[in-house]
């Protein structure tokens, strides 16, 4: 069978790790897989458990909020690393394509595909923030061993804008399992956290990290306490190390803003179908490529509140599943949330009928023609 040379930057499994093993699971039966991952962790466990081997890189992660100069050297030197480690994968492996759906994978990959004569197939989830990063990944999206760019939502293909590359790039939207999030037990929930029917119960699914913006959840609960609401906010996501300081920070402000009673850390779960059914609403206020915790969301039938840019604003727009609001605005956002929870039935039917369109079956199709051609 044919191999592909899966490249991770990331050795845990949050939701791009996910996708990245459900590519691999729908196209097992056709291709084999060798894995480029940094350290032995979450993901590399699930590799084991599917008998797909792995090469490790080391540490590839960059220090998130931060710039300047020493970050530009570092980048440098990992990519240099990177770059090498990856050449001499590809002459052990002889893969026939290179895969890469990590955001600082893509222009790793292009060199060495540059280099080996390898196709190389993107995979982008990300809205890249940093002009200098869209800068290089058009640049690279260029190079004829870049041969197709998979985007996971308009919003996301619509930063390559180099002739060459906009040629390449397709939108396929994420799949959801949607048998597994709509078949949740809510029921359980609630009891495990006291929950009433009198309260606002909002709820937050992805890695605790300063880009995920939980403070910002934090500040709507408060403004819906000062209008006299009763709210609860559940996080159900862990902190990696190097964000463990953020945990700290989050768990100060609700202190600070008097939530103690209000704010609950779940931390890492493995039933996020039974959590997504228990809340009323799941607040999306980060700049997303397109939120896989929506397709989640709207499988379980629970609306969804999001920030009006990028990803998230088009999930909501394509789905009609829930509300959009100008981003980082509070008020704005208390507001939505009340819209949402006054009205939530025709909400929750829009978002399960989306949901069910994005079905594995058509998925796998879309991604087993991509890596045919």
């Amino acid at each position: 069978m044919k191999k592909i040379l899966v490249w991770e930057t990331l050795g845990i499994v949050s939701g791009g790790q996910k996708m990245t093993l459900m590519v691999m699971d729908l196209l097992k039966d056709d291709y084999d897989f060798h894995c480029l991952i940094p350290t032995k962790g979450a993901l590399s466990e699930e590799l084991e458990k599917r008998n797909i081997t792995y090469t490790l890189l080391g540490d590839q992660s960059m220090p998130t909020g931060v710039k300047g100069k020493s970050v530009i050297f570092r980048y440098a030197w990992l990519s240099l690393k990177a770059v090498v480690k990856g050449l001499f994968a590809v002459i052990k492996e002889k893969p026939q394509t290179i895969y890469a759906p990590g955001p600082a994978a893509l222009p790793w990959s292009a060199i060495v595909g540059l280099f080996t004569g390898k196709k190389v197939i993107w995979h982008l989830h990300h809205i890249f923030l940093d002009g200098a990063t869209k800068k290089l990944l058009n640049f690279c999206s260029a190079f004829g061993c870049v041969k197709k760019i998979i985007a996971v939502s308009d919003s996301v293909g619509e930063q390559i804008q180099n002739e060459k590359g906009k040629l390449k790039t397709t939108t396929v939207y994420n799949p959801v399992d949607f048998e597994r999030f709509s078949s949740g037990d809510g029921e359980k929930i609630k009891k495990e956290l006291a929950l009433t029917s009198e309260d606002v119960v909002i709820g937050h699914v992805a890695l605790l990290q300063e880009l995920k913006k939980q403070s910002f959840v934090l500040e709507v609960a408060k403004e819906l306490k000062t209008l006299g609401k009763s709210v609860k906010v559940i996080f159900a996501g862990r902190a990696r190390d190097e964000d463990k300081w953020y945990e700290e920070k989050l768990k100060n402000e609700v202190s600070e803003l008097g939530l103690e009673n209000d704010v609950v850390f779940l931390g890492h779960r493995t039933d996020v179908p039974d959590i997504l059914k228990a809340v009323d609403l799941i607040m999306i206020p980060s700049v997303e490529g397109f939120p896989l915790a929506g397709l989640e969301a709207a499988s379980a039938g629970t609306p969804v509140v999001a920030c009006a840019r990028a990803g998230a604003q088009e999930f909501i727009r394509v789905s009609s599943a829930g509300a959009v609001f100008e981003e980082d605005n509070v008020k704005d956002a208390t507001e939505k949330v009340l819209s949402v929870i006054s009205d939530r039935s025709p909400l929750s039917e829009n978002g399960k009928a989306f949901a069910k369109t994005c079905d594995m079956d058509s998925y796998q199709r879309r991604i087993e023609e991509i890596f045919a051609k």
